[in-house]
């Protein structure tokens, strides 16, 4: 039952059963013209890096080429450099919260908007490429987009690519407006996010956790898990999900979604939030609390009506800290299946959704069927009881769920 990609898993199923074409990831450039082919091959042959400091002394990090002095912007910093390709490399330095996949998409769609200016038509707009991951214990997603624009009745043609990370109070774009040069700017966003000091100051959390999102070049996401005790020794947990998911060949959507939850020592969920984001909007935002009659409510906007359900307070929905628990123990017993409920309003505000966890370990180890449901997966656990990877399959789709990096520990 432990529910990291239930949610994202079961929007992602929505999407897909809707859809009546696949769109695949990596455009074909069949069509295109050599010259523009061969230059998507290019890149920036020697990558020095240079030291770049704020005026205040506040921020330093590290870009290639030849930096410009940075300039501040609201909320953040603006950093150009020249690494002779065309067109500058630029990246910016949040210092407040952004959402990640809606912050990629608005980035890319300024700088189209950049490279057409006022009076240009854009046209054949096509997803060249998304990509989620991690970079310095940071989820970042990248987005290419590849177009022409029509100049004074010449055809020109643009490819733009962004990379976005967020953690915290930080978030880091890099983008490059010109053909090719992907490789660089893969290099260079890692390069500027990885030296960029100070990092997110804030107490660490015993355990995070990043894990990506694929489906076979469909779209991608990723995620990100922490867990904190506060001071009576409950535990928070925190999980930030963002996906770009191609609806077409000429349209990205974006997704970010917010999940809050604090329980007791012993995994009893005490309250918990729910917040969702699409194409930059608030699709909702729903709490779930106990009312003085003991009773839970879960209340708050979904699609843009309020909403209030009050569910038999005798039920007792599992935090993720108590699906950890019940994941240790079923493969550490006999027992062939554990069952527990879960709130994921989403999919059914109105009620606790059954989540079973059946074992499927006789030739892969620690493997479980998850069912949530109409929803069913494969899932890999390790010791602690936490979802390693996953799979699923939608029509022609497999999505992919897969841990690419953790820092510190859970109990096993």
């Amino acid at each position: 039952m432990h529910h990291h990609p239930n949610r994202r898993l079961a929007v992602l199923c929505a999407l897909l059963l809707g859809t009546s074409a696949v769109y695949a990831d990596g455009v074909s450039m069949d069509g295109w013209p050599a010259w523009a082919r061969d230059s998507m091959q290019a890149e920036m042959k020697r990558m020095k890096n240079r030291t770049v400091v704020t005026p205040d002394d506040a921020i330093r990090s590290k870009l290639p080429g030849k930096p410009a002095t940075p300039q501040p912007m609201e909320d953040g910093w603006y950093f150009s450099s020249d690494i002779k390709a065309e067109s500058p490399l630029e990246c910016y330095l949040f210092t407040s919260s952004r959402d990640l996949a809606t912050l990629t998409d608005v980035m890319a769609e300024a700088n189209i908007e950049a490279v057409a200016g006022s009076h240009d038509r854009v046209s054949n707009r096509q997803v060249f490429h998304t990509e989620a991951g991690e970079v310095a214990g940071m989820p970042y997603l990248a987005l290419e987009w590849l177009y022409t624009v029509e100049r004074d009745s010449e055809v020109l043609v643009g490819f733009t690519k962004v990379r976005a990370a967020t953690k915290g109070e930080r978030a880091y774009v890099c983008s490059h407006n010109y053909l090719g040069y992907r490789a660089t700017l893969a290099k260079a966003f890692a390069t500027f996010v990885e030296n960029a000091t100070p990092a997110d100051a804030g107490p660490a959390p015993f355990y995070e956790e990043i894990a990506r999102l694929d489906m076979n070049g469909m779209g991608t996401g990723v995620t990100y898990a922490s867990y904190r005790r506060d001071d009576d020794g409950g535990i928070r947990m925190d999980m930030v999900e963002s996906s770009l998911m191609p609806v077409d060949a000429a349209t990205v959507a974006s997704s970010d979604a917010y999940t809050i939850s604090f329980s007791r020592p012993d995994g009893e969920l005490i309250n918990a939030y729910d917040v969702s984001v699409e194409n930059g909007e608030i699709a909702s935002n729903m709490e779930l609390n106990r009312n003085a009659e003991g009773n839970w409510t879960s209340s708050g906007t979904l699609q843009g009506k309020e909403l209030a359900y009050e569910i038999d307070g005798a039920m007792q929905p599992a935090s993720e800290w108590r699906q950890l628990t019940l994941a240790r123990n079923l493969f550490a017993g006999d027992a062939t299946s554990v069952n527990a409920l879960v709130w994921i309003p989403g999919i059914d505000p109105t009620q606790f959704l059954e989540a079973t966890m059946t074992r499927d370990d006789a030739e892969v180890e620690r493997q479980a069927i998850m069912t949530l449901g109409p929803l069913s997966y494969a899932g890999r656990f390790d010791a602690s009881g936490n979802l390693a990877s996953a799979d699923m399959t939608v029509g022609p789709v497999t999505i992919n769920v897969e841990r690419v990096w953790s820092r510190g520990a859970l109990p096993e």
